[in-house]
């Protein structure tokens, strides 16, 4: 094994080749979350629609609703709620008009009244019952929208698990393309630099706040240090520099969140230590865990969030593997 603070140039440039190849990959996913997040709402009102425009000009007879968690919310026919609604299982009936937006954490929505705002549904159903009208976008993450014959949708369907299905991490959908480019890099990674991997992977598991810390910190600071490169015309060259260390640096952080997850599950099913070869199962079957764990509603977000931030840290502070940072706490296997 050589030194941890020698330079290695095949792994520099590999680095940088992961980097330059997960470009495209973060571009269409900044689109694909762009345009989920801040989609505008395109209403298309049209003679063939049936509903009145005189309905929106009738008073509020009711707001401020509280966020419900459980039961059953009831908007009757001649009540007007002009709230925000955020409703965390349960049900929900709409038979008069909801003047607002509406969250809802799994549960089912039952709409034959009118809805003036967006639908946005993590793991739960919408259905549009004759006689219902939504003048609004509906955005479903894990979820089912079932329109019947006599339902007017005013906007747009957005199945963002669909999206997630093939843009890697976007929330809830299990991701296909996310484990055919994640795993073959992780064994491509671990089979030439298993060092680096090996000391990214300690970093993670022996340092996990100071890895969050470092990695959050970072995260803050370098949209606004790109931007100002990016203002710098001269600098543009070093921003793109900047850009690829940093796309390389979460690649690298991923594998080792992952090789380190994997191999948890291996020591929790067998009671066999980890050899060099099993580890190559321990790094797929730890992104296949990431994966699964991503897609859940909601909790998703935060555990895509925290292995993004951690393995970011955890690189950074081993300087991309090539030193170990700390005293270990046992034996490290390259």
């Amino acid at each position: 094994m050589r030194q941890a603070g020698q330079k290695n140039p095949l792994s520099w440039f590999l680095l940088v080749a992961v980097g330059t190849f997960l470009i495209p990959a973060s571009l269409i996913l900044t689109i694909v979350t762009a345009s989920a997040f801040f989609s505008e709402v395109t209403p298309a009102a049209t003679a063939a629609h049936a509903v009145d425009l005189h309905e929106e000009a009738i008073k509020c007879t009711a707001s401020n609703h509280p966020p419900s968690f459980g039961g059953t919310v009831v908007v009757d026919r001649n009540t007007v709620l002009c709230s925000e609604l955020m409703v965390f299982g349960g049900m929900v009936m709409i038979h008069g008009q909801l003047r607002g937006n509406l969250l809802a954490f799994g549960g089912t929505i039952a709409i034959d009244g009118g809805v003036f705002g967006d639908i946005t549904v993590f793991g739960g159903s919408v259905t549009l019952q004759p006689g219902a009208y939504v003048r609004g976008s509906i955005h479903l993450y894990g979820g089912q929208e079932v329109k019947t014959p006599g339902a007017i949708l005013d906007g747009r369907l957005d199945d963002h698990s669909q999206h997630s299905l093939y843009f890697g991490f976007q929330g809830p959908g299990f991701s296909i393309c996310y484990l055919l480019v994640m795993i073959p890099l992780s064994l491509l990674f671990l089979r030439f630099l298993p060092e680096h991997a090996t000391f990214v992977r300690a970093t993670v598991e022996q340092h996990v706040r100071r890895s969050f810390l470092v990695g959050l910190l970072t995260c803050l600071l370098a949209p606004a240090v790109l931007l100002l490169l990016l203002a710098l015309i001269v600098a543009i060259p070093v921003a793109l520099i900047v850009l690829i260390g940093l796309l390389a640096a979460w690649v690298t952080g991923i594998i080792a969140v992952g090789w380190s997850i994997g191999e948890q599950i291996m020591q929790a099913l067998t009671s066999r230590p980890v050899t060099r070869r099993s580890r190559y199962i321990a790094v797929a079957l730890g992104q296949v865990a990431l994966a699964i764990f991503c897609s859940l509603p909601v909790i998703g977000w935060f555990v895509s969030i925290g292995a993004s931030v951690i393995g970011l840290g955890a690189v950074l502070l081993s300087r991309f593997g090539t030193r170990l940072y700390g005293r270990p706490r046992q034996l490290l296997q390259m």
